[in-house]
């Protein structure tokens, strides 16, 4: 008798794990020790976790996809702190489903801590129905959670580098700061102070109202009103602050706590002017001319441009060739300029010049420097 052996020569089955957070509660947490919160918390809106075991069979006799419902033995561990404990039904913290095609989905009722993360442990079965080869799927997934605690943070409502148009923009602005413990709003004024202070010409932070310059800042409740109007060409402010989760902040601050910085600059930006109300020709002997200077911005013709900028009218003789010599004979948008000096064969030429009139100041004295007051102590302002 002659015989021939056939055997089944099957490849290798593939099989693959996966995890999944289902819904929009993340596996990540924050804990806030001076609020004593959690975010998310697990206690209140438990997260979800799904583990998919899928196969894929290269022989194609077995039907590849997931395959949750066909495990055996799914139950999940806790490792703790060092400790691996099997998870049963009686521990409340979790909740974990044995069958079907969510089989090994398990609810996380339990948050972390920060210096402890938790790992959650999988396991389960499978059994080759091809060949009745018994498959150990495992996995790991841990539940962590970062500390917020003590983290404070200053915010202010203003850009950190503000420009001030004085031609179009507000003149004063009130500039508010929020404190943040972990990102959240410290509704508890009780538990911070905060100081604002000013950079000075001498190159040193002070605190605001302190300076007798400080006639453009005013500090109320927290925040501080800036007249940008008067700041000069820049102003340089800063707010610092103390936290205490006890309640009672300190009032010595240092330059690695919590604080928040602007600066203002005072920006005038580019601008054309013309003059109009002057004749093509004028007759000889003519003794004056009264043009009248429009300036313009980006929007149009700029509305009490004069209080910022000041137009000056210059008239020169003309001659036939070289350089003419200009002479200084009006300011003001409105102006009564002298035209005497123009020549009586070639004529004159009148010219317009816009400049600004620079930030608002104390008036001092041109000899030392010394600020003048008026008779009750009060700095004088000059524009």
């Amino acid at each position: 008798m002659k015989t021939r052996r056939f055997d089944f020569n099957f490849k290798p089955l593939q099989l693959s794990l996966s995890f999944a957070v289902v819904d929009s509660v993340p596996d990540k947490q924050n804990y806030n020790g001076d609020f004593q919160e959690y975010t998310p918390d697990y206690t209140i809106t438990p997260v979800i976790i799904q583990p998919t075991v899928a196969i894929m069979d290269k022989d194609e006799i077995l039907t590849g996809g997931v395959i949750n419902h066909k495990l055996a033995n799914v139950r999940w561990y806790e490792i703790f702190k060092g400790v691996k404990t099997l998870i049963t039904k009686a521990n409340t913290s979790y909740e974990v489903t044995e069958s079907g095609i969510e089989a090994g989905r398990i609810k996380v009722k339990k948050n972390a801590q920060p210096s402890a993360p938790i790992t959650l442990h999988y396991y389960a079965e499978y059994t080759d129905e091809r060949t009745g080869q018994l498959h150990i799927i495992q996995g790991s997934r841990c539940i962590k959670c970062t500390n917020a605690s003590s983290l404070v943070t200053i915010e202010v409502d203003a850009a950190p580098l503000t420009l001030y148009n004085p031609l179009s923009d507000s003149r004063t602005q009130v500039i508010t700061p929020t404190v943040r413990i972990g990102g959240v709003v410290c509704a508890d004024p009780k538990k911070y102070n905060l100081q604002w202070e000013v950079y000075g010409e001498d190159g040193t932070w002070h605190v605001a109202g302190t300076d007798d310059f400080d006639y453009d800042v005013a500090v109320e409740k927290g925040s501080i009103t800036v007249d940008k109007w008067l700041m000069g060409d820049s102003l340089y402010l800063r707010v610092r602050g103390n936290y205490s989760p006890e309640g009672a902040p300190g009032t010595t601050y240092t330059d690695d706590g919590p604080q928040a910085t602007v600066s203002i600059a005072r920006r005038i930006p580019a601008f054309e002017y013309d003059m109009i109300g002057v004749p093509y020709n004028i007759p000889p002997g003519t003794l004056r001319l009264m043009p009248t200077a429009v300036i313009y911005g980006t929007n149009g013709e700029i509305a009490d441009a004069e209080k910022e900028l000041l137009p000056l009218w210059y008239f020169a003789a003309n001659k036939p060739q070289g350089a003419l010599s200009y002479v200084l004979s009006g300011h003001g948008k409105d102006a009564v300029v002298d035209t005497t000096i123009m020549n009586k064969d070639y004529g004159g030429v009148l010219a317009l010049d816009v400049v600004d009139r620079g930030p608002a100041g104390a008036l001092t004295d041109a000899r030392d420097s010394t600020v003048i007051c008026d008779a009750e102590g009060t700095i004088l302002i000059i524009h």
